[in-house]
């Protein structure tokens, strides 16, 4: 059971879970770290990625959904990995996957079906699009945004 919606209203569906997956391990012991849920991002900070993806894959000879792998393997996973709350459990959990030791290109497979920015705070966001920026920047590529 991971990053389960807990509120007011959905608290019995919560418990009901908890205490399936407790009857299904009973020999088993969990952790459990609530945390409050950050205000989602905006759509427009969306279209500022998807803007950003096809001068990007131009600069480095991608394909567009390459660069997208590139862009969530060399900056996104780095930020979610510095989450105070949850960055070492996802550490953790594909360091067990053996994602660590598959080569390069295989990583950047994985990242297809791995959600990385879907888990941004915020302020996970800002860094993104600030060390995106930065790092394509020094190289003489300019993505801009409105803010």
């Amino acid at each position: 059971m991971k990053n389960a919606r807990l509120s007011l209203t959905t608290r019995k569906d919560f418990d009901k879970k908890v205490d399936d997956l407790l009857a299904k391990n009973p020999s088993q012991c969990f952790y459990v770290n609530i945390t409050k849920r950050e205000k989602k991002r905006s759509i427009s900070a969306n279209a500022v990625y998807q803007s950003w993806y096809k001068p990007i894959s131009d600069h480095i000879a991608m394909t567009i959904p390459e660069a997208t792998r590139y862009i969530k393997l060399t900056f996104g996973l780095p930020i979610l990995f510095s989450n105070k709350d949850f960055g070492g459990v996802i550490h953790s959990g594909l360091d067990n996957k053996g994602f660590f030791q598959v080569s390069y290109e295989r990583q950047l497979e994985y990242m297809d079906k791995m959600p990385v920015t879907r888990l941004f705070t915020t302020e996970m966001h800002n860094k993104l699009r600030d060390d995106i920026q930065h790092f394509f920047g020094q190289q003489g590529l300019s993505l801009e945004y409105e803010k």
